[in-house]
């Protein structure tokens, strides 16, 4: 007939009896076999002799207040990562270092306390694995491949969130929408890696030069726009000039120089969505078909030049 501790070592969890100062009364296999501390070794001693470098204080008073309540308490390894340091020796990688740990610590007696310790370590880390692929999802479905920044959809989603906000709280915003000039015959003369390259430095650029509270796009090809919360038509403008002078000062690899034209366009409230793209297009349309390199305005129902570098 098996006795209870024949039992115990049976069991394919940790299970420790421990007093209040965790000497160790008893130690299973499955730790001996997990930690190679044998049970001659443990038994006898303190958890902190075994596992110096470990500080046991959530461990001791978890113990003392099952034993004053006489009622299991509880680890999780959201919290307490792990009880008892056991490296993980597998053959495939694993995220973790230690082996993640669920701790059930029950009253036996008035001086002595059950651990029983769990392998959470699997579940951990199939959770961390789906959610890094949900994240990537998430990204790839909000961002550009290419430039890294905001793809059309998501920035179509931001821009209908703002109007939301701009008519519920009579908020302002603006949008710029700019496109590289002559860019085709960069693709032509150089090759599509090349233009990819620009694209990408160009999305570095303007992303240094925005602010914080900003979004930043691709909005189709060569073309880009950015959504400037809470900006008037006048600072929307600046910082198209601003973006507009940091590319064209910008030497491309292979290319040389570069230029980009620029189309802003302020909200009007209780304006569609569509008719602020639309006026910000209009904009940069102007901006094209008179001279190029230039930040041009929609305002008032007019659209207007507001710098090119010739005319100061």
């Amino acid at each position: 007939m098996f006795d209870e501790k024949s039992i115990l070592n049976t069991i394919e969890n940790g299970i420790l009896i421990v007093d209040p100062d965790l000497k160790i009364i008893f130690w299973n296999r499955w730790l001996a076999l997990q930690t190679g501390i044998s049970r001659q070794e443990a038994e006898g001693r303190l958890l902190s002799d075994l596992f110096p470098e470990t500080g046991f204080n959530l461990l001791k008073r978890k113990v003392k207040i099952a034993l004053k309540l006489g009622s299991s308490t509880f680890t999780s390894s959201s919290v307490e990562k792990y009880i008892i340091p056991i490296k993980l020796q597998q053959i495939t990688k694993s995220t973790f270092n230690h082996m993640r740990q669920e701790v059930v610590i029950s009253p036996l007696s008035e001086e002595r306390a059950s651990i029983i310790i769990y392998d959470n370590t699997a579940l951990l880390e199939a959770k961390a694995v789906i959610d890094e692929n949900l994240q990537i999802m998430e990204k790839q479905a909000t961002t550009d491949t290419l430039t890294g920044c905001y793809n059309r959809k998501m920035f179509n989603d931001l821009l209908s969130a703002e109007v939301k906000k701009a008519d519920r709280h009579s908020k302002i915003f603006s949008l710029i929408i700019f496109d590289i000039d002559n860019f085709k015959s960069v693709n032509d003369t150089y090759g599509h890696l090349a233009g990819d390259d620009v694209l990408i430095e160009i999305g570095g650029l303007t992303k240094a030069i925005i602010r914080q509270s900003d979004y930043f796009a691709r909005w189709g090809g060569e073309e880009f726009a950015v959504l400037l919360p809470e900006t008037t038509l006048q600072g929307a403008a600046l910082l198209a000039e601003k973006i507009r002078a940091g590319i064209m000062s910008h030497r491309f690899a292979e290319i040389g120089n570069l230029t980009c034209s620029f189309g802003v366009a302020q909200f009007v409230p209780d304006e569609a969505k569509d008719t602020l793209i639309s006026n910000a297009d209009w904009a940069l349309y102007h901006a094209k078909n008179n001279g190029k390199n230039q930040v041009a305005v929609f305002e008032n129902s007019e659209i207007r030049t507001w710098y090119r570098p010739d005319s100061h």
